[in-house]
């Protein structure tokens, strides 16, 4: 998925943000505003993925602030509301009908968690509300089967919080697979860290993709990675990041997220060709068996 215009305001709300993140102080804000604006959105190119850009924004506000990681209190803070929560979340689980597409739902509903696109959300009502909306896309039936076949599985991660939930998701689905987070801090993404405390190395191995950027785009990333990702017969790949970094990748891609941006949504109407009952607001989750779906890379 490639930067188009409607990225540029978006970029600009989310300098604003971290920029308050950065300092109270209103003329440091706007010192780090006004770089971006001469330094950032006039080199943003459209060849690249919004990842692909936004990586050099936050690494911009970085060197002007002198803060690398200015969502750490934040990405704690959503560690701990997830683990309050996992109990109720696991007995919501193991009451449903089917468990695995329940824990899946909530994994899911986890991908709220993103500062890179919402700046405000209520976590509450979200896991309140998990399982009720219907799916725009659902291929669980599709992931289920492919589950049961795959040997070497790969799961993306993408947020700090909704990691809890993939560990429920993941103790759900019982197979043996390696859970992916960045090597370097980018926004409220989760890192190696973050992984121990939510205690994932308990129920997969941890690995990372070698970089520190949102998505997962491939060509920066580690080579160990790149070998992991070229063997894998199934990729779980959570959130908005991964997607418009991996969505025309030719590989056994599934796609889990909430759909939180107008231009992820245009772009997932031209894959799937809008099916019924396609929903008019956002956000909305999504469980889709990528159009590019195959284990021949191309």
């Amino acid at each position: 998925m490639l930067t188009t215009l409607d990225c540029l305001p978006c970029f600009l709300k989310q300098a604003i943000h971290t920029a308050r993140l950065c300092t109270s102080s209103p003329a440091g804000q706007q010192e780090i505003a006004s770089e971006v604006i001469r330094d950032f959105l006039p080199f943003i190119d459209f060849n690249l993925s919004p990842p692909e850009n936004a990586v050099h924004l936050y690494a911009l506000i970085a060197d002007i602030s002198g803060q690398p990681d200015p969502f750490a209190e934040l990405k704690r803070e959503s560690n701990r509301f997830a683990a309050a929560m996992a109990p109720l979340i696991r007995q919501k689980v193991l009451a449903a009908d089917k468990p695995l597409l329940a824990a899946l739902r909530f994994a899911i509903a986890g991908n709220i968690i993103d500062y890179g696109s919402l700046h405000q959300f209520d976590m509450h009502q979200t896991i309140h509300d998990a399982l009720s909306p219907a799916m725009a896309i659902n291929d669980f039936a599709e992931l289920e089967n492919d589950l049961r076949q795959a040997e070497r599985i790969l799961y993306l991660g993408d947020n700090c919080g909704e990691l809890v939930f993939d560990k429920i998701a993941i103790e759900t689905m019982k197979r043996d697979l390696t859970f992916v987070v960045k090597e370097q801090a980018i926004i409220n993404d989760a890192l190696p860290e973050d992984a121990r405390e939510c205690g994932l190395p308990e129920v997969c191995r941890v690995t990372t993709n070698g970089t520190g950027c949102p998505g997962t785009p491939l060509p920066h990333c580690s080579t160990q990675f790149r070998q992991l990702f070229a063997e894998a017969d199934l990729i779980i790949s959570k959130g908005q990041g991964n997607f418009e970094t991996l969505s025309e990748v030719h590989a056994p891609l599934y796609f889990l997220l909430t759909v939180k941006c107008p231009v992820v949504n245009d772009h997932l109407v031209q894959l799937t060709g809008s099916p019924a009952g396609w929903p008019t607001q956002l956000p909305f989750p999504v469980l889709l068996k990528s159009p590019r779906f195959t284990k021949t890379r191309k």
